[in-house]
């Protein structure tokens, strides 16, 4: 991993609030803000920024990054 590594990789350092992206290899999934983690599960739940709708998310499933100003609105 190097500093301008965009993958978060430590879900102990992922805050309720914070706006993420979720990413399957290719794809954006899901982006929104993180409303709960329970980094001992490897679960967070993220409310859609698109539709208000939460979604529980397994991260050993996808990939996450914060979310770029563009999706923040």
């Amino acid at each position: 991993m190097t500093t301008t590594d965009p993958w978060i990789h430590d879900l102990a350092r992922v805050r309720p609030g914070e706006m993420i992206e979720v990413w399957d290899e290719h794809h954006l999934r899901h982006a929104g803000t993180v409303s709960q983690v329970a980094a001992h599960l490897g679960v967070l739940w993220v409310r859609e920024a698109s539709s208000g709708i939460p979604k529980l998310i397994p991260v050993d499933e996808y990939r996450l990054r914060h979310a770029s100003m563009a999706h923040a609105v």
